[in-house]
């Protein structure tokens, strides 16, 4: 009885984690995708949709770091400076 009720409440706290990580993880990325646009604004860019797309492939994701060296060759392939673009994707 005793192993059938720690199962469960494991269970329990897997489930909860994982219905709960979503939220944690979400909340913050729209502000690191906007982080992103900001510096290449201060830095005199234009924006447009190619670069919030490259913006949110870091800013959107969970494990949105795997995605910095596609972030930086998308912004470098619509005219923004390799230094800048590696600065916006690492911001993001």
């Amino acid at each position: 009885m005793r192993k059938t009720m720690r199962r469960i409440a494991a269970a329990t706290g897997v489930l909860v984690a994982g219905a709960t990580l979503p939220l944690v993880v979400t909340a913050p990325a729209q502000a690191a995708t906007d982080q992103c646009m900001d510096y290449l604004l201060s830095k005199g860019y234009v924006l447009g949709p190619k670069s919030m797309a490259a913006c949110s492939l870091v800013g959107d994701q969970p494990m949105g770091g795997v995605n910095i060296p596609i972030c930086m060759r998308n912004l470098v392939a619509i005219g923004v400076k390799p230094y800048d673009a590696k600065e916006a994707c690492f911001r993001a």
